[in-house]
């Protein structure tokens, strides 16, 4: 479910006042915020956040962050193979470079 925000007219008494709600859709923000606020005009609809898109943009991170923890794991625990392997391309590039000028 998203979060909806807006500019609504309260009446005279309150004026614009910003509100916020949760809803599906646009159409269902809109009728929330006649319903629960009362309010006469909206101005500004919009989506401040998606509650999927922000959950899974946030499990992203964490899964960002989990793979990162897990590729540095890999390379501390074989770090005695990884390091002979990347010292050999490192020379046959740095060959192939010289032989190149």
């Amino acid at each position: 479910m998203a979060r909806w925000t807006a500019k609504c007219w309260l009446g005279s008494k309150s004026g614009y006042q910003n509100c916020e709600v949760n809803a599906n859709t646009v159409n269902g923000a809109h009728e929330q915020l006649k319903r629960i606020y009362g309010a006469e005009q909206i101005i500004n609809l919009r989506e401040v956040s998606n509650s999927l898109t922000s959950g899974s943009s946030s499990s992203g991170g964490s899964l960002s962050t989990l793979m990162w923890l897990a590729a540095l794991f890999v390379i501390i625990s074989y770090w005695q193979v990884i390091l002979p392997i990347v010292a050999i391309i490192f020379i046959i590039k740095t060959i192939v470079w010289f032989r190149s000028l």
